[in-house]
């Protein structure tokens, strides 16, 4: 009934923008309604619905169909190729097994293990990128979950990764792009605050959040009775003993450490011999999705063992093994970078930000910060992190001077806003890797997401109310 309702309840609100009007904008307006409401109501499987999105942007001419379909082929797509291929060879050499056994030995009750998974995503997103870590990481949650007989807290763990992951990125200016754009953005309105600025104050409010993240998991999706089970002795849980490290395991440890000197490399180049012609030659060639293809690349040449009906000797992944990864959610994520696209070039984005100035009426520094902090949070939403802090900078310090306020605080808080996206799989790529494990439901996903984006809310205000000193 939820899915019938909402395939007819996306059609009439994408006929509804339609009637409206027929310019470019309330073409994308239709589109961006049908696809959110398909999305929520899982109407069609998310992926087809994001294949509609770019043939519906053809038929109303909003772009060629060179350019909708290269949205599917864009090179952040291919960091989910790279890393989906890691994370199927770390499933298969049961390596994620044994490092969720490492884990739960250090976790003596299920909560304990939710927040120890969660905290592993927060700091490693700190250092590269989200999506990175949450690929990294769930694959051990995933093997951890095993553990605690519950769907719920299955879903819980999940959550814990992918948003620990979204948190994590605002603790370094180089752990989300959003962070870099806001950072370069105060250096052109004279404002600029430098690396250990940022860190300084921002590390207490994102540790705050992280904090406020394990509580609300453990109170809408952790039961007191599952949240308290003790978890033994991992060993006498596991389907296969752990001795020493295979081939396989050992090759899988390679491809990842080359993933992680990879994606580091250039940030902390740039940070220790920023302008040298090396951190430009990296910053400009290493990129994170190159990086994470040649990792996974690096699987079907590194020694996998002996394969257990042959015999014969085998590469650490196999081409039959690769493609039984989630390549729906690579086209599912290729469609939210479509509508992200649509917003911006058509206006949409912008439209949506001035109507709520002139429906708030803001004019005090702190009443603008809320406001561009909240407009941000729902764009990231609808559309990516970067599109969404590559309009909101610049728009936050236009309202905050028309005003004659402070423009730090709501560059500030439009750039921490932009980090959001914690309701849809499309919102961010952990949402969509989390998504993709099974685990989670659009359901809880949205509901849950509805509930942290006001608590992220609340503590990115209060926190910069309290921080702002340390960033002038």
């Amino acid at each position: 009934m939820t899915r019938h309702i909402g395939l007819w309840g996306g059609l009439l609100a994408a006929t509804a923008w339609l009637v409206a009007g027929t310019t470019p904008l309330h073409c994308a307006g239709a589109l961006l309604c049908l696809a959110v409401v398909w999305w929520l109501s899982e109407a069609l499987p998310p992926a087809v619905t994001a294949l509609v999105v770019a043939c519906g942007a053809v038929l109303m001419g909003l772009v060629t169909t060179k350019e909708a379909f290269a949205t599917f082929s864009s090179p952040p797509l291919f960091l989910f190729v790279g890393s989906f291929f890691i994370a199927e060879a770390l499933r298969i050499h049961g390596i994620g097994e044994r490092m969720a056994s490492a884990m739960i030995t250090r976790a003596n009750s299920a909560y304990a293990l939710l927040f120890l998974t969660g905290a592993v995503s927060f700091l490693m997103s700190g250092i590269m990128s989200n999506a990175a870590a949450t690929a990294i990481v769930l694959p051990i949650a995933l093997a951890a979950a095993t553990h605690v007989p519950s769907k719920q807290f299955a879903a819980a763990l999940v959550l814990a990764v992918a948003w620990g992951a979204s948190v994590g990125g605002l603790l370094t200016p180089v752990g989300t792009p959003p962070n870099l754009i806001g950072m370069k953005f105060l250096e052109t309105q004279g404002l600029g605050i430098s690396f250990l600025q940022w860190m300084t104050a921002i590390i207490p409010l994102a540790i705050v959040m992280f904090v406020a993240l394990m509580l609300l998991l453990r109170w809408r999706m952790v039961g007191a009775e599952v949240g308290r089970t003790v978890i033994g002795n991992p060993l006498e849980h596991q389907r296969r003993p752990h001795g020493k490290l295979s081939p396989g395991e050992w090759s899988v440890i390679v491809a990842v450490c080359v993933a992680m000197v990879g994606w580091l490399l250039p940030s902390v180049v740039e940070a220790f011999a920023p302008g040298t012609p090396l951190a430009k030659w990296l910053k400009a060639r290493l990129h994170e999705d190159v990086v994470a293809v040649l990792a996974g690349c690096l699987l079907f040449v590194l020694p996998g063992g002996r394969d257990a009906e042959s015999g014969q000797r085998r590469p650490a992944l196999l081409w039959h093994e690769a493609v039984q990864i989630e390549w729906g959610i690579i086209l599912l994520f290729g469609g939210g970078m479509l509508l992200g696209s649509l917003s911006d070039k058509t206006g949409l984005s912008a439209a949506i930000g001035n109507n709520m100035v002139a429906w708030t009426g803001v004019s005090t520094t702190w009443s603008i910060a809320a406001l561009v902090t909240a407009v941000a949070i729902v764009s990231s939403e609808l559309t990516s992190n970067t599109a969404t802090a590559t309009l909101m900078a610049p728009l936050s310090a236009q309202l905050a001077l028309a005003a004659g306020g402070d423009p730090l605080p709501a560059i500030m808080g439009a750039t921490l806003g932009s980090s959001f996206g914690f309701m849809m799989p499309v919102s961010t790529a952990p949402n969509a890797l989390a998504y993709a494990t099974g685990k989670v439901s659009i359901r809880q996903m949205v509901v849950n997401g509805i509930i942290f984006d006001v608590i992220g809310f609340v503590i990115i205000l209060l926190g910069l109310a309290a921080v702002m000193p340390l960033l002038r």
